[in-house]
């Protein structure tokens, strides 16, 4: 869990650590003095009874926070039928507090909803202020896990004028801090800088180092994300000093992680490296793969950033590993049970192969075996040879016959099954690159000039997957991602992958298309229309954003026993920043696709926009007008189709060759 450091991501990836990370940090201090009494509040609990049992208990529930949330809910429970039992309610109102946190952090928000709103009933019945706030904090942190961002806004400001009137000035700081949050996520930055840094004048105040060491680096966050990066390496430096001084190596690490990527902006890159290095070092000795992760994604980006294209790679693939470890338990049992199901099926295929080769093994026995008789028949009864010899010829022309007939059979097996695990490599690699994996059993890297990249994901996806069975939900993705994968192959491009609810897909790689940048924009559009259309006649409502950049790219094959391939580099990250400051069902295309196309489409011009890692770039929307369908007999459907079909006369004649 991060609590003090915020690493320099992709602002969908800051979205989704923000809510991780500033939420529970002032929970992290609120409880820091109750992990360390666990031992001895257990010891305890076995020689009390009454009021102060039930004291014990809560404290136990509230020890537990974060750390253990069954113990938490189970510890809760027996407070609160023991608080109902003594028919107290300031600790029955504690108890129900404390199992709406527990249910909070297995991610059970309607019952810590619940809960919380029960505590915060019985709270404000009795007139306790210092646990009104606390539950009305509660609530907005509940409120902020499901994106509902007002009224986790209004929930935090009613505690904060709570706890101003009371003079709690470490609840107040909490308050601050959270306020400063949904500004963060909401994009408000002035707003959000302004709570961090009243926060930190009261935590300075209180002399709360943790607290001040956690503010310092909000900051510095912000300050990076405005660009301002001399206050952001001050306020993160200060940050990274104050937490060496209290020996939380964890943190210590994020906030190295923080300094290197702010560097790495700046391109200063020596810097970047040495904190890059820094973090690795602690974050390998303490095994933080969540860390290690995004250390080994800023040092691929450090070294793409450099031109050694080749460390990029082997970075990347250290950052997919430590990703593919740290999955969801549900995500991993599916995905093993997706395997077993594979090799089960495979398994039983061979044992079906090895049944006929044994058949036709036992065929080919029978047959010497007949070749056999027929010779000692022949010898012993020459008598009735020519009766004989007539039968054993004819027996054996049968069986011959039968054993060829099966042998074929078995042969036009192994074939069809060879064509299916050809099919399912295809399914993950392009042809190309397919080829020459079974041809040299590995595939180099590769660099292409000139591909066009498409990015785009779902809006809102997290909100309708909560709200969504899962059933449903992977009904809905494959329906959409099928279509997709259609429309792209019908323009000539290539699917990349899907992450979750985003799609990547190219045009120019692995082969050279020079109508790269047109095929992804006619994908594009395309999608938004079947997108429109499907909005028609579905209660479902999907909407996407899209992104589009051309240039450079390296693809390659990651992995040795599940092959993926992988593409990266400047221009793959450009285009996720295109997706990232799109619009839904809007399409939002770079300086350098538009000047390839910019007289085949209309276009509206958005001015710059400030890029991480970039510095200011153009961007253009596609014009709506594009969304409408066009009529095929339009000149410029027939132009087009007369090029497309003189490049796939190009590409049929070129394979032919080839064979």
């Amino acid at each position: 869990m991060k609590f003090f450091a915020l690493l320099l991501l992709d602002m969908k990836d800051q979205m989704k650590l923000l809510r991780t990370v500033f939420i529970f940090f002032c929970l992290f201090l609120s409880i820091s003095w109750a992990k360390d009494s666990i031992p001895e509040l257990e010891t305890k609990l076995h020689s009390v009874s009454g009021k102060e049992k039930l004291e014990v208990l809560n404290a136990l529930s509230e020890a537990y926070w974060g750390e253990a949330p069954e113990k938490t809910v189970r510890y809760g429970q027996e407070a609160l039928s023991l608080a109902e039992e003594l028919n107290d309610e300031t600790e029955k109102a504690r108890a129900l507090n404390s199992i709406g946190v527990g249910h909070k952090f297995i991610s059970d928000y309607e019952t810590a909803l619940k809960y919380c709103l029960k505590a915060l009933n019985i709270r404000e019945n009795s007139g306790d202020k210092k646990g009104i706030a606390e539950s009305l904090h509660e609530v907005g942190i509940i409120y902020d896990y499901l994106s509902n961002y007002d009224n986790a806004l209004q929930y935090y400001n009613k505690s904060l004028k709570i706890r101003e009137e009371i003079g709690d000035k470490k609840g107040i700081a909490a308050s601050l801090n959270n306020i400063g949050i949904i500004y963060h996520l909401t994009e408000n930055y002035e707003k959000a800088l302004e709570y961090y840094l009243k926060s930190l004048d009261i935590r300075k105040e209180l002399r709360d180092e943790k607290g001040i060491a956690s503010c310092l680096n909000n900051a510095g966050v912000i300050y990076s994300i405005k660009k301002d990066y001399d206050k952001a390496l001050k306020y993160c430096s200060k940050a990274l000093e104050m937490v060496e001084k209290m020996g939380n190596k964890y943190e210590t690490a994020n906030i190295l992680n923080n300094i290197g990527s702010f560097y790495m902006a700046i391109q200063r890159y020596d810097e970047s490296l040495s904190y890059l290095e820094r973090s690795l070092k602690i974050a390998k000795e303490l095994d933080a793969k969540e860390i290690l992760r995004e250390n080994y994604e800023f040092h691929s980006d450090l070294c793409a950033a450099k031109n050694d294209y080749k460390k990029a790679l082997e970075y990347y693939k250290l950052s997919v590993k430590e990703k593919d470890s740290i999955l969801n338990e549900k995500s991993s049992k599916q995905v093993a049970d997706m395997q077993i199901k594979y090799e089960s099926e495979k398994k039983e295929k061979e044992i079906q192969l090895l049944k006929k080769d044994n058949e036709i093994k036992r065929l080919a026995i029978e047959r010497k075996t007949v070749r056999r008789n027929y010779i000692i028949v022949v010898l012993l009864f020459c008598v009735i040879g020519c009766v004989v010899l007539i039968f054993f010829i004819y027996s054996r022309y049968r069986l011959k016959k039968k054993a060829n007939e099966e042998l074929e059979a078995a042969n036009k097996l192994i074939q069809l099954e060879k064509e299916k695990s050809d099919h399912l490599l295809l399914n993950i690699l392009p042809k190309r690159i397919a080829d020459i994996l079974k041809e040299n059993g590995k595939a180099e890297p590769e660099s292409y000039e000139n591909v066009t990249v498409f990015f785009s994901d779902i809006v809102s996806f997290t909100k309708m997957s909560n709200d969504l069975e899962p059933k449903i939900l992977i009904r809905e993705l494959n329906e959409l991602f099928t279509k997709f994968d259609e429309i792209i192959e019908k323009n000539h491009c290539e699917r990349i992958k899907t992450i979750g609810d985003a799609y990547l897909c190219v045009c120019g790689m692995p082969e050279a298309n020079p109508y790269h940048a047109e095929n992804i924009l006619n994908s594009a559009i395309e999608i938004i229309r079947y997108l429109k259309k499907r909005q028609q006649c579905s209660n479902i409502q999907w909407e996407m954003r899209i992104g589009i950049h051309s240039g450079r790219v390296v693809g390659g094959v990651v992995g040795v026993k599940k092959y993926i391939y992988d593409v990266f580099g400047d221009t793959i990250n450009t285009a996720s920043r295109m997706e990232t400051n799109s619009e839904p069902m809007k399409i939002n295309i770079s300086e350098t696709t538009y000047q390839i196309v910019k007289n085949k489409y209309n276009f509206i011009e958005r001015g710059s926009f400030a890029v991480k890692g970039k510095g200011e770039m153009k961007m253009y929307f596609i014009d709506d007008e594009e969304f409408k369908e066009q009529d095929d007999d339009s000149p410029e459907s027939e132009e087009w189709q007369q090029a497309t079909g003189t490049y796939r006369l190009q590409l049929l004649t070129a394979k032919q060759q080839r064979k």
